[in-house]
């Protein structure tokens, strides 16, 4: 597919093109609601060509289950069962991974002080990530879905180091208000980004 190679022109899905890996296209998902506007969508849903996709194999519906399939990903069931977008690629070797663990301390007199954790859930990850070597329209997937969530919307990650997958599929929230890019050369691309654990 000649697709543009612009993180801001993504096109609908068109059932009559072939896809390669990496292309991204757009679903619209319109309301059902009188109060709608007629024609405007709710909100729009990004897939991500996870191999060659011949014509014809479009994205799962908005009404379906499915949250993506053998051709298309980017959506994933959290493990709330509610639909979030989910982040495919794999990071180079060189991540790194931050604990500070949200602390209240009351402090008194000669030193002594009382430690309490703040909330049930307060040892959340930061997790630094290159994606190094990355192809023009690799940069342009991985950076499109990180621009697509503008730093405030939540998502699951595919790819995290092995020590902290949870075994029992439980899906870590994460957003990335900060990453930037590097053209080192023709068709080669760096990314760098910061995902920091969220509960929601």
């Amino acid at each position: 597919m000649s697709a543009v190679n612009s993180i801001y022109k993504i096109s609908n899905y068109d059932g009559s093109t072939a896809y390669e890996r990496n292309d991204i296209v757009q679903q619209p998902v319109l309301s059902s609601s009188p109060a709608q506007t007629p024609g405007v969508p709710k909100e729009i849903r990004y897939f991500y060509a996870l191999k060659a996709v011949p014509a014809g194999n479009q994205p799962p519906a908005a009404n379906s289950n499915a949250a993506s399939n053998q051709f298309w990903g980017g959506l994933a069931r959290s493990s709330s069962g509610v639909m979030k977008p989910h982040f495919l690629w794999k990071p180079s070797y060189n991540g790194s991974v931050s604990h500070a663990p949200r602390v209240n301390i009351i402090s008194f007199g000669n030193g002594y002080e009382q430690r309490v954790q703040d909330g049930i859930y307060n040892g959340l990850i930061s997790f630094s990530a290159s994606f190094e070597m990355r192809t023009e329209k690799e940069a342009r997937a991985i950076i499109q879905f990180l621009r697509a969530r503008r730093g405030a919307q939540s998502f699951s990650m595919a790819h995290l180091p092995p020590i902290y997958s949870d075994p029992a599929n439980f899906k870590k929230l994460f957003i990335c208000s900060n990453f930037d890019s590097t053209f080192t050369f023709f068709d080669n691309y760096t990314v760098k980004a910061t995902f920091i654990e969220k509960n929601n």
